[in-house]
């Protein structure tokens, strides 16, 4: 909760002018008639007027001095931004370039939305016809998978290995030399969002590294990709490369595989969709070449576009310069800084309204200066249109060619507010940016651009190398990576850990030696009796004793408190007879012992060193270890058939 704002002054017109008079017999004491119709009262009534004028002033600031602030401290209220939305054109019979800056026109809704291609794109007459991945000696067929919008499939399976391989069966060789563009989008609807910090920008080095091959002459020839917005599949993007020479054919089909080549991914690709002939595009609309008139040769001369919101830096504002060619101006935040001769405007984005300067702050267009202007607008969110909508190309040569966009539009936003513009101000000022303690180190490598970290745990005066020495101005920090359900030990990757460094570096006191490392690992296993009560299930107990367990020595879930289990924290025997009781069904245990690979048992505990976690291992549970049962009236079966 902030401070309170203070009232500076909160006089009013009476106080200011019962004040005054209380005064004239100090300062006056001749001036003996202080009633209205005195003419030094009515100055003293007007003085006290204009004086509650400034109080009240006080109290208040506009909105243009709230920029200013803003400015100060280098943030500024976000503009309006445009949606992008990446559209499949589908039955593509020839091959045709869509070049940059092309419209796409919705055919879908009542309003017809423009959208325009950020890059050149050329659509090729292929169809993907098959999907499959190779893990080990199993091949799993995925095309239909890529097909329904609700099933996803592991791009490497479920556990990649290096040499593992995506295959990608084409109806037609590839156009040579014409450049292919291979759209991925991968399911991640089920994990938490990468880190951010601030506006840093994500920098992420990929764990894994993945070699893009093709057919020919009966080998895998490599193919040299120009640009890999996935980073090697681990997020949604596209890749692109030059068509082969030549393709081999294979059961009727032309090959392009993906074979992972080296490291490993902290969480395995799933693919939802890869789509061919998929155009990137952008919710805009351009202005091209708008005339203005001439200037008018007042100070703060003011243009209006036809057109709003603008968006931010696409404008250029040119005027006649009297030889017959047209100068640029350019765009400032204010004429603070600007001389007579220099040819800088103030810009509103949201109103689209043009000021030029004074002649003392900026130079004057005269009326002999056309003013043109080319400028881009944007919907804004209005250009986040749902999936599923049709568009066409609006260019000759395009008839009968159609697409559709898979999935939803996004990133589009409206201008930000002032007020919204504070309340992030004050947000950011709450965000550390300068790595000091061990929290804000844990805060930093939790948040890094990018990466998802499930934990972090920081060591001062510790050095990977050198376990047994203290070094001061060095600190470790041990860094957990998000998995999805069903890994029990998650393991950073070399990039994983790399980026981690790369973003703390930028932030750390300079004479600090920071290191990133991943986990190690303690496998803990229990082996104990259980006495259960009358009328429950051996079985049933026996599953929710081993449950009760794996989850108490969860390294990600367990501990404690259920928030995983501390780094460097010891096992203690006392605490799994605590956790053997609350077991449903358990009477009592008996003869409980704990044990670990590599560690020895010290007294009542299992130590770990400080950049480790335990998982559980095998567990021995004897249920009523000291009964027998009868079976059929002659023979006895001990307990010992149900230990695991």
């Amino acid at each position: 909760m902030g401070l309170p704002v203070p009232d500076l002054d909160d006089k009013k017109f009476d106080e200011l002018v019962n004040e005054a008079r209380s005064l004239i017999t100090r300062y006056a004491p001749e001036w003996t008639d202080h009633n209205v119709h005195d003419p030094g009262i009515t100055f003293i009534e007007l003085f006290s007027w204009l004086a509650e004028m400034q109080i009240y002033q006080l109290n208040r600031l506009t909105d243009a001095q709230y920029l200013k602030f803003l400015k100060l401290v280098g943030l500024y209220p976000y503009t309006v931004k445009p949606a992008g939305v990446e559209i499949t054109f589908e039955n593509v019979t020839t091959e045709k370039i869509i070049g940059t800056g092309t419209e796409l026109i919705t055919e879908t809704g009542q309003e017809k939305i423009v959208f325009m291609t950020e890059e050149e794109f050329t659509l090729i007459p292929v169809a993907l016809k098959s999907i499959e991945t190779v893990h080990g000696s199993q091949t799993v067929d995925n095309t239909e998978a890529n097909s329904k919008d609700d099933i996803s499939f592991a791009a490497f399976g479920d556990k990649p290995a290096e040499g593992s391989e995506l295959l990608l069966g084409f109806d037609d060789k590839l156009p040579a030399g014409g450049k292919i563009h291979l759209s991925f989008i991968l399911y991640e609807d089920d994990l938490p969002a990468p880190g951010s910090h601030g506006g840093e920008q994500q920098k992420v080095l990929p764990s894994a590294a993945v070699a893009w091959e093709y057919l020919s002459g009966g080998i895998w020839n490599e193919v040299t990709v120009e640009k890999d917005t996935t980073l090697a599949l681990m997020k949604s993007g596209r890749i692109v490369f030059d068509g082969p020479a030549f393709m081999d054919e294979r059961d009727g089909l032309f090959w392009i595989r993906c074979r992972l080549k080296e490291g490993d991914y902290e969480i395995a690709p799933l693919i939802n969709r890869i789509m061919l002939n998929t155009v990137l595009a952008v919710q805009v609309e351009a202005a091209k070449d708008e005339s203005y008139g001439a200037g008018s040769g007042f100070p703060g001369h003011k243009v209006l576009l036809k057109q709003t919101p603008v968006i931010k830096g696409s404008q250029t504002v040119y005027l006649e310069n009297g030889s017959g060619g047209w100068d640029i101006w350019d765009e400032v935040g204010d004429f603070d800084s600007s001389d007579p001769d220099d040819l800088h405007y103030i810009f509103d984005h949201e109103k689209g309204e043009i000021i030029f300067g004074n002649g003392l702050n900026g130079r004057i267009p005269l009326e002999s200066q056309s003013i043109n202007v080319s400028y881009k607008t944007t919907l804004g969110l209005k250009g986040n249109i749902p999936e599923g909508w049709k568009f066409r190309v609006n260019k000759a040569g395009f008839e009968g060619y159609s697409g559709i966009n898979l999935e939803a539009a996004a990133g589009g936003r409206t201008a930000e507010t002032i007020e919204d513009a504070k309340a992030r101000a004050k947000k950011d000022f709450r965000t550390p940016y300068r790595c000091i303690t061990s929290t804000d180190y844990e805060l930093m490598a939790l948040s890094t651009p990018g990466l998802r970290v499930a934990r972090a745990k920081v060591i001062p005066d510790y050095h990977p190398a050198y376990p047994c020495i203290s070094i001061p101005g060095t600190v470790t920090v041990v860094a957990v990576p998000y998995v999805r359900e069903g890994t029990t030990t998650p393991v950073p990757g070399e990039g994983f850990l790399l980026t981690i460094l790369d973003h703390l570096n930028k932030h750390r006191l300079i004479t600090t030696d920071v290191h990133v490392i991943g986990p190690e690992y303690v496998k803990v296993s229990v082996t104990a009796g259980i006495h259960i009560r009358k009328k429950s299930s051996p079985a049933e107990v026996q599953k929710r004793l081993m449950k009760a367990l794996e989850t108490f020595l969860d390294p990600l879930k367990g501990g404690p408190d259920g928030k995983g289990w501390l780094f460097g924290r010891a096992v203690y025997i006392s605490e799994i007879y605590q956790v053997i009781d609350k077991v449903e069904g358990v009477d009592y245990a008996t003869g409980v012992s704990i044990s670990a690979e590599g560690y020895r048992l010290e007294g009542d505990a299992i130590r770990i060193s400080p950049v480790s976690l335990v998982f559980s291992g095998e567990h021995m549970i004897d249920i009523n270890p000291d009964v027998a049962t009868t079976a059929g009236g002659s023979s006895e079966k001990t307990c010992d058939d149900d230990r695991i």
